[in-house]
C-alpha cells in the first residue's frame, strides 16, 4: 500500500473481438480493495521505471499474456488507499488467459452497460469507474 504519497500506477482493459472489456476481481487476500472488481490489470509503478513498462510486464504477470497496448488516458485517483496519476491503457485480445491466482479471484468479459450495472450494485475500485470513463471518451474503437 503507497498510503497518502502521491504515486503512479497503471491500469489496462483488455478488450475482445466483440468489444467486451475484461474485468478482474481481486483476490480476497488483497490487502486493499479485497474482492473488489476492477480493470483487467493494475499495478504501481516503481521509481526508475516508466508506466509502459510496467504495464507490459503486469499484463504478461497477471493475465498470462502480451498484446500491443495503447495509452488512452491518465486520470487522479483518491480515497482512503489510494492517491495517485493512474494511466489507463487498452489492449486487444482474444487469447487465451492463465490468471495469476495470487492477484485475482475471478474474471470476465463484460460489456460497457454491464460494467455501469457493476459499479453500481457491487465493490469495484474507484480505478475501474476512472478507466472506464477515459475509455468512453476516447477514440478507441477507433484504434482497432
Amino acid at each position: 500500500m503507497q498510503g497518502n504519497l502521491l504515486h503512479r500506477a497503471v491500469h489496462i482493459f483488455i478488450v475482445d473481438s466483440t468489444c467486451r472489456l475484461f474485468c478482474r476481481q481481486r483476490s480476497f487476500k488483497k490487502q486493499v480493495y479485497p474482492g473488489y472488481w476492477s480493470t483487467s490489470v493494475g499495478a504501481h509503478v516503481p521509481s526508475g521505471q516508466t508506466y509502459e513498462q510496467i504495464a507490459k510486464e503486469s499484463l504478461k504477470k497477471h493475465l498470462g499474456i502480451s498484446c500491443e497496448l495503447i495509452m488512452i488516458g491518465k486520470a487522479r485517483v483518491r480515497d482512503n488507499f489510494e492517491n495517485e496519476i493512474s494511466a489507463t491503457y487498452i489492449g486487444y485480445s482474444d487469447d487465451p488467459m492463465n490468471l495469476n491466482k495470487d492477484e485475482i479471484e475471478n474474471g470476465e468479459f463484460l460489456t460497457v452497460e454491464q460494467i455501469k450495472r457493476l459499479l453500481k450494485q457491487e465493490n469495484v475500485t474507484p480505478h475501474l469507474a476512472h478507466s472506464l470513463d477515459i475509455y468512453l471518451k476516447s477514440d478507441s474503437k477507433k484504434l482497432i
